[in-house]
């Protein structure tokens, strides 16, 4: 695989339609590694008390429904 500076050489170079083509591609790629984060976090349990704040913030009132 190329450098950094040879991928960003390459991408800047490509025509239009193959561009547009790329970020529809990362944003997918993207999104899933966000997922993947997300549910490895969720798994180690690293939001439970963020969870438990919400959950007591709407039990007292301080929040609502959406």
């Amino acid at each position: 695989m190329g450098s950094i500076d040879e991928i960003k050489s390459a991408i800047a170079h490509l025509p239009e339609k193959e561009f547009n083509s790329f970020v529809d591609w990362f944003q997918e790629f993207e999104e899933k590694r966000w997922d993947k984060e997300l549910e490895k976090d969720i798994a180690q349990g690293k939001l439970d008390n963020l969870a438990k704040e919400a959950l007591n913030e709407f039990d007292t009132g301080k929040c609502s429904e959406l």
